[in-house]
């Protein structure tokens, strides 16, 4: 990784996690993103079942956000480039913006919905906080990027573990 000038503490405005799909080993990270996008997009079909009443919108939202991951396996440009940017880069950063956007409207419709499902109140806090701490994150530049990874990661879990605990 450091071969191609991945320093993420040291420039992490130009160290993107999808700039590692620029060297040699690239294909794992876009196996990694189109496995990661269809595991995303069930997770969202499962949560909906596992929710007994409420708007769809969260769970279609996250379902989308998971089609938007799998699209992020069309390979970025480089940052510091001297050329137009690709036709694959521009798919790239698209899906990223539908990515991004579509999960944070997820967590805040998801928060409504499981305030409204009495096995789920509880755990609507919590999703309520982690789309408070991402949409902070992902306004602030540079490290902030990687903070609002792990904050929605871990909700994910969270939120994976008690629906398999409800099942």
């Amino acid at each position: 990784m450091r071969g191609i000038g991945w320093r993420p503490l040291k420039d992490p405005a130009g160290a993107w996690p999808s700039g590692l799909a620029l060297g040699p080993n690239g294909w794992l990270l876009d196996a990694a993103f189109v496995l990661s996008g269809i595991l995303l997009m069930v997770f969202a079909a499962g949560l909906h079942r596992g929710m007994r009443r409420g708007s769809k919108a969260g769970p279609a939202l996250l379902f989308l956000s998971g089609a938007a991951m799998a699209l992020l396996a069309f390979e970025t440009d480089p940052i510091r480039r001297t050329g137009p940017r690709s036709p694959h880069g521009l798919v790239h950063d698209a899906a990223f913006v539908i990515f991004a956007l579509s999960l944070l409207l997820s967590l805040f419709f998801l928060w409504r919905r499981m305030g409204g499902d009495p096995r789920w109140r509880g755990h609507a806090r919590l999703t309520l906080a982690t789309a408070l701490v991402c949409t902070t994150c992902i306004a602030l530049p540079g490290i902030a990027y990687y903070l609002f990874l792990a904050a929605a990661l871990l909700w994910i879990e969270v939120t994976a573990l008690r629906l398999w605990r409800l099942r």
